[in-house]
């Protein structure tokens, strides 16, 4: 989403007790609730703040100062300069809805377990453009992060239950955009 002239923006750090609850709720939609705990350990948090808010994740395990990088993110943006990212950004919410960042499902992917493994490449390429896949077998979640056989992440996606145990996997978003216009 591009920021447009006069929407103020800001970074800041964020605590984890502030955290956890988005997090909770994309956790336990994709089944690892209790993996929660674990991933949040030893990372620090960010928000930025403008059109819609999005979190960032660091590792605390390298050598980043981090009160010299707010300082400097602060002197950033007080000159019209808008830092696309700091580390990874993992969640984008507004007061209605927390959706997890593409960048995010290959974390996710790994601790998961609502997860659809689709080993066929043209199944993956309809995902991958938006375009629902029937399958015949039976979930029990609507929920789901789509993987190929190696669990890389693909996309995330809703599953509906259709007639006589066809269910219907339509992906959340059109991945595909992002490789046709580079966005």
């Amino acid at each position: 989403m591009p920021f447009k002239e006069g929407i103020k923006m800001s970074f800041s750090k964020v605590r984890i007790d502030e955290v956890k609850p988005k997090l909770e709720v994309i956790f336990s939609r994709y089944g690892c609730v209790n993996k929660l705990s674990t991933f949040i350990t030893n990372k620090s948090f960010y928000e930025l703040k403008g059109k819609y808010n999005q979190l960032f994740m660091l590792a605390n395990n390298n050598n980043v100062n981090k009160d010299r990088l707010l300082e400097f993110l602060s002197g950033l943006l007080s000159k019209g300069f808008h830092p696309y990212s700091i580390g990874t950004p993992i969640v984008i919410y507004d007061r209605s809805e927390i959706l997890p960042t593409l960048a995010f499902g290959r974390y996710l992917a790994e601790m998961c377990e609502n997860k659809l493994v689709i080993s066929d490449y043209n199944l993956i390429y309809k995902i991958i453009y938006k375009k629902p896949i029937y399958i015949s077998s039976a979930y029990n979640y609507n929920d789901v992060i789509i993987v190929d056989k190696m669990n890389n992440f693909i996309a995330y996606a809703k599953v509906e239950n259709r007639k006589r145990g066809v269910y219907e996997v339509i992906p959340v978003k059109d991945i595909g955009w992002y490789l046709r216009r580079g966005g």
